[in-house]
This record gives C-alpha cells, structure tokens and sequence, in this order.
C-alpha cells in the first residue's frame, strides 16, 4: 500500500513508521517481495503483529540482496584505466535485518518505538552488524486528520570486522493524511541531519472503488510515479505497486507484491468447515 502511494507511510505492514500500528487490533502476518530496479536487488519482508491491547507488538525480518556485483580489483589497472574484462567476477552483498516496534499513548499523541539490530555479508570482504532505532509521534487534531513526525535512525552505527564503524544520519520526516469518504491523501516531506543531503518526499493517494478493491497513485524524491491496487478478502489482503525511477537514474522499475492473513477471521473460516 505505501509503496504504491509514492512511499508514503500508511500502512504499518512495512514497519517505517511504527505509529500506524495505533490502528490495528488484529493479529496478522504479513509477507511482500520487492523486486527492484528490473531484479537488480531483492528485498523480502515477513512480518507478524500482536495486538496486546493498547501496546501492540510487531515483529519483522527483512532479507536484502543484491546479486552480480562486478568485482574490477584484479581485472583492472587503475592507473591505465586499462581492464582485462574476462577477469572480472562477481560477487554478492546479503542482509538481514530485524525489526522490533510498539506504542505509547500519551493523552493525545501517539508515540512510536523501532529497534532495528542487522547483519550484513559483502562476500568474502567482510562482515557487519549494527543497530539502529526509530522514533515516531502522531497527533490527530480532527477526525480522518493525521500529523505525524518520525525520526528514522537516531541511532544509526554498523560494525564491520575490518575494524572500520559506519554511522548514518538520522532522518526527519513530517507528514500529514486526511481521509475522506472515499479517498485518502497525504504527504511527507523530510531530510537527513547532514550537509549536501537530498530533500525526501513521498505523496500518494488511495480510491476506494468498493469496499474491497483500491486503486493508488503517487510520486516520490526516487520515482516519477508509483501505481498499484489493493484487494481485501474476508481472511487476507493482496497488494501490488509498481515502481517507476526518476530519469537520472540508470534503474529499471520496481515490483512489489504483498500478502496480508488475518489470524482471527482465519479461525473463523476454519470453525466454519470444520465437521
């Protein structure tokens, strides 16, 4: 749902902005695939949410790859600028990342927490492991009227076994949703915390043509336009959103679909059938 209005965030099922689960009291598992820039990189999402009342609990693993990463160190005279391209091998880059979320409600606002521990492999150049942590709040002044602000890796820092420590800046989102009777709408706009930094952007809309089928749009600082739709069964939801890069890029379009089950509707279901 996100990535298809532009990447902005209203759906909790991808984890980026842990206020949303605000809106969810039913157990779910959720699992999308990203197939991005044309098959040049993969990402996987497999998630779970326990409601818990008023502190519900999500879970996610996030498995990332990219493959045939050209590897020039041997094939190449740097100081020619001379290569030998039948020397050239490939390599590959795997991470695994894990995502921890819950809320607090204090008096009107909402307050939202992310623990973000991973592991990265780059082939036989080394390994990593980092940590890092969100912090999100949400205010809803009117009904169907939502303002958020979210910071994505206050704490950002990654360790690599060659001794070296990579940090990242955190980012500053602020966004604003207003749900009508049949359509949403929203935008975000934000930046990370250092000089020389890009400006974020993601606005999207979502029709609602039944009760079950939705229809989306939106665009974003990486992509000229992002499309896709949303069926909602009586037990799961199907998502799909289509990717379109911006011009500058040399990247293919991008691919994302996603499953939704419902773990009580599916009880239900079984209640019903069983002899």
């Amino acid at each position: 749902q996100s990535a298809a209005m532009g990447g902005l965030s209203v759906s909790y099922a991808d984890g980026s902005n842990p206020v949303l689960l605000k809106n969810r009291n039913i157990p779910s598992i959720h699992f999308s695939h990203k197939n991005k820039f044309g098959g040049m990189a993969r990402v996987t999402i497999l998630s779970y949410l326990h409601p818990r009342g008023k502190y519900p609990l999500y879970f996610g693993l996030t498995n990332r790859s990219v493959d045939n990463i050209p590897n020039t160190s041997s094939a190449c005279n740097h100081s020619t600028l001379e290569c030998n391209y039948s020397e050239i091998d490939y390599f590959s880059q795997r991470e695994i990342g894990i995502k921890l979320s819950t809320i607090r409600s204090l008096g009107p606002y909402t307050l939202g927490f992310s623990l973000k521990p991973s592991f990265t492999s780059l082939a036989e150049f080394g390994r990593g492991y980092g940590i890092s942590g969100d912090v999100a709040a949400m205010l809803q002044p009117l009904d169907k009227l939502d303002l958020t602000l979210r910071l994505e890796d206050i704490i950002a820092i990654k360790y690599w076994d060659s001794g070296t420590v990579e940090t990242i800046a955190p980012l500053i989102i602020g966004g604003i949703k207003y749900q009508f009777d049949r359509l949403t709408m929203g935008f975000e706009r934000g930046s990370r915390t250092e000089s020389n930094t890009i400006q974020y952007y993601h606005a999207g809309l979502e029709y609602e043509k039944h009760e079950k089928l939705f229809f989306r749009l939106g665009t974003s600082h990486n992509s000229i336009i992002t499309a896709g739709f949303g069926l909602k069964l009586p037990f799961m939801d199907i998502d799909y959103a289509y990717l379109q890069p911006s011009v500058d890029t040399p990247f293919k379009e991008t691919h994302v679909l996603s499953v939704g089950i419902y773990l009580d509707d599916t009880k239900q279901i079984k209640g019903k059938i069983t002899p």
